[in-house]
């Protein structure tokens, strides 16, 4: 993947209800354009996934149509094949192919990149696979580890919500906490059915030496742009806790159901980070507290 990144690097110097159907060339894209190899196929299911599940993503604007979006998501996935390793590494030559790929579109690549990114990762979440052969109490410890993860950051996002100096964050943290809640539900439900317990009230007691909570000792008095800064950090150690165990040959169910999270936090985290950089931009004199 290195090597992709590199050429990427050598060329950069230049829920609503889903809309009906669009024809079936907006959906997928063209397949592969001239000059990517095959293994860049942009797959019809890439395309009807997006077209099912675009309306709930956090940067999609209602005013504006599928066509505007799938053109991006094409870009994303195909581009992953073929350059690999980080999205931000890469985008300077996505900014620049989107000027010709992107059709019809009406967004600009600052609209677009959202939406690329997100296909970018689907693509990249799919390279992690499962045989399953995981022990069962590494499963169990993975689980563990995942539930103490949502349970934490839902803490976080939950104390976020307290010291937020608009409605709208109230909203995204609150929001956000929610999202982390049914996660850890979600986990605790796997430990029991494999006989194991968590302990009553989640994990606030063996917290002391994870992000969270030193995060959380900096929320007091801070700006928006400061917790939202903060927020982002955390967000950042659960897309790691997932991305490890999509590494740990897990059951296929529960490595599905890991993929999905892993995506779903992949989204919040680079919603945070949007915003950040938005709220960073308002008050330029402003300084971050130091981590």
């Amino acid at each position: 993947m290195a090597e992709h990144t590199d050429a990427a690097a050598s060329r950069a110097g230049g829920g609503a209800v889903p809309e009906r159907a669009p024809p079936a060339d907006v959906v997928a894209g063209a397949q592969v354009r001239p000059g990517d190899p095959g293994h860049a196929a942009y797959p019809l299911s890439e395309g009807e996934y997006w077209l099912a599940a675009h309306a709930g993503e956090p940067y999609w604007d209602p005013s504006r149509s599928f066509a505007d979006y799938s053109t991006a998501y094409e870009l994303g996935w195909v581009s992953y094949h073929l350059y690999g390793g980080e999205f931000d590494t890469a985008e300077r030559v996505l900014a620049n192919e989107w000027l010709v790929r992107k059709g019809i579109s009406q967004l600009s690549w600052e609209q677009a990149r959202p939406a690329a990114r997100a296909s970018w990762q689907r693509a990249e979440s799919a390279k992690f696979v499962t045989d399953g052969t995981a022990a069962a109490e590494d499963v169990r410890a993975t689980l563990e580890g995942l539930f103490e993860s949502a349970r934490d950051a839902q803490l976080g996002f939950r104390e976020a919500a307290a010291h937020a100096g608009s409605p709208e964050l109230v909203a995204l943290f609150e929001e956000l906490a929610r999202q982390c809640d049914a996660a850890a539900v979600q986990w605790q439900g796997r430990i029991e059915q494999l006989g194991g317990t968590v302990a009553e009230g989640g994990t606030v007691a063996g917290a002391a030496q994870r992000v969270w909570l030193q995060i959380r000792g900096l929320f007091g008095g801070a700006s928006n742009a400061t917790l939202l800064a903060e927020c982002e950090r955390g967000a950042d150690e659960v897309v790691d806790r997932l991305r490890g165990a999509l590494q740990r040959n897990l059951p296929a169910d529960l490595h599905a159901a890991v993929q999905r999270e892993y995506q779903q936090s992949q989204r919040q985290h680079d919603h945070l980070r949007r915003l950040r950089d938005q709220a960073a931009a308002a008050a330029p004199g402003e300084r971050e507290q130091p981590a």
